[in-house]
């Protein structure tokens, strides 16, 4: 005979990873996202890459991963800034080609659009919002909750049905 979880231990389980994936979301993956969605209304002044390289690291595994090394200047009100950030979240990728298309977009001196968070104009991107795929992974704790309530009516329907 195939035992069962204990119905404490299945909403225990239920809760906590209910907890963890809204907290994760309330705290870490919607405030990114926030931002992402508020850079697309960023005002916008024209800037200079000052730098541009190609970074390569390893990953956990040991695999080869890149990243594009991009900073530039811009002026606010008079006052002179630097960044580095392409977009709000940057990251690196295996995909070495994306990079190179990337540092070929802001090679230095390259004068460019530069979207900089009018309450702090220190913050700013090269590229407002985010990409779709990112989008759907900020949502990613989300499906932690789903799937905690999924156990939970799962857990009703057999205490109810049999």
């Amino acid at each position: 005979m195939k035992k069962r979880p204990s119905i404490l231990g299945t909403l225990i389980f239920a809760a906590v990873f209910f907890i963890a994936g809204l907290m994760t979301y309330k705290h870490i993956t919607k405030p990114i996202a926030e931002e992402a969605e508020a850079s697309k209304d960023w005002p916008t002044v024209q800037g200079t890459v000052t730098h541009a390289e190609l970074t390569k690291s390893r990953d956990n595994d040991g695999n080869d991963m890149y990243s594009a090394n991009i900073r530039y200047n811009y002026v606010v009100d008079g006052n002179s800034f630097n960044s580095s950030n392409i977009k709000t979240v940057d990251g690196s990728t295996s995909m070495k080609s994306s990079v190179k298309k990337t540092l070929k977009k802001y090679a230095k001196g390259t004068k460019v659009a530069v979207h900089y968070d009018p309450e702090f104009p220190n913050t700013a991107v090269l590229e407002t919002g985010t990409s779709f795929l990112f989008g759907l992974l900020l949502k990613l704790p989300l499906l932690f909750c789903a799937v905690s309530v999924l156990m939970v009516f799962s857990l009703f329907k057999r205490l109810l049905f049999g």
